[in-house]
Formats: C-alpha cells, structure tokens, sequence
C-alpha cells in the first residue's frame, strides 16, 4: 500500500474522530439496536467510539494484502477520497449500531457536503471476490471486539454486515492481491 495514502488516511481518520463523528441526525435506522448505541454511550460517547472502530478497520483493511489492492484507486480521479470512504462508513455503522443516522446519507468529507452511495453503487466496479468480503467481516469482528464492543452485540449487528455481501461481492471478481485467488479456490 502506497505509504503517503496510508498516513494520509490514517490523519484524516485521526482528524474524525477527534471531532466526534457526523452531524447527519436522521431517524433511527436499526431501532433493534438502539440499546447498543446507547450502551456505547449514547448520543455524546457513542460517534467516537464507533470512528475507533471505523478507523481501526480502515487501517486493517489497507494493512492486510489480500484486501488493500481492492483500494488501491482510492482517491484517484473518479473514486472515492480518503476523507469520504472514512466519513461514509463513520455514518453506516453510526446507523448499523442503532445511532440516529440514516445511510446512505449525506457527510461533510473534502470541504462539502457529499451524499454516500449505497453499497451497490460504492463496489459496482471494485470486483470484490467473497473470499475478500468474508476476511473483512472476520477482521471486522476482531476489532469491534478490541475496540470493546461485547461479543453478542457483535453477533447481533453481524447478520446486518453479512447481509451486505451481494451488494458488494462481484459478479465478476478480480484477484488482486497475493494468494487471493488461491484463497478464493
């Protein structure tokens, strides 16, 4: 991974989650998960903690050589920003864990205001193969597990996350990094 698009994502990263998450209020979008926004401490406590895990999972993501290829475009011209990959996925797990946030919604990511696309649109051209999606979930679960989200809670938003996966594994996937096609056999 590019070590200037690393550090440059892991500022902005840095620079979320300082300023708590997004404004974006939105009705609440998994009301069956509201207990765990709040036991994440709610409206003041809660934004931050899941940029934690947002971030934590971003540098994962791009850490690990099987699933950063699949990023490689990021912030070239006609793909997504750093700035609006973190803001967007700060906003679905905002919702995702049961926060008052709608996604796709709109952040504020590169000095605008932005609308985030759904997961189809988001992956129609990334070619992601499910062996890729699958490691990501399991990283996924590790770090909310370190970043202190209880293991049931976990299990509870994993049908959600895993319910993702036709909307962002490929129909025609390409094997970018190494060993991933052996690990996709």
């Amino acid at each position: 991974m590019n070590k200037t698009l690393l550090s440059t994502l892991l500022c902005v990263c840095a620079s979320l989650a300082a300023c708590g998450g997004n404004d974006n209020k939105q009705p609440v979008q998994y009301t069956q998960n509201q207990d765990i926004w709040q036991a994440l401490g709610g409206d003041s406590k809660a934004p931050a903690a899941v940029s934690k895990v947002v971030n934590d999972a971003v540098s994962g993501l791009l850490a690990d050589p099987k699933e950063a290829p699949y990023f490689a475009n990021l912030g070239k011209p006609g793909h997504d920003t750093a700035n609006r990959l973190v803001a967007c996925l700060n906003l679905q797990f905002d919702a995702v864990l049961g926060g008052p946030y709608t996604y796709p919604g709109n952040v504020m990511a590169d000095g605008s205001t932005q609308m985030c696309d759904d997961m189809s649109s988001a992956h129609n051209d990334v070619g992601i193969p499910g062996c890729v999606f699958d490691q990501f979930i399991t990283d996924l679960a590790a770090v909310m597990q370190a970043d202190g989200v209880p293991v049931a809670d976990i299990n509870r938003v994993a049908p959600t996350l895993v319910g993702l996966k036709p909307q962002i594994v490929s129909s025609s996937p390409l094997y970018l990094g190494p060993n991933t096609a052996a690990n996709c056999q």
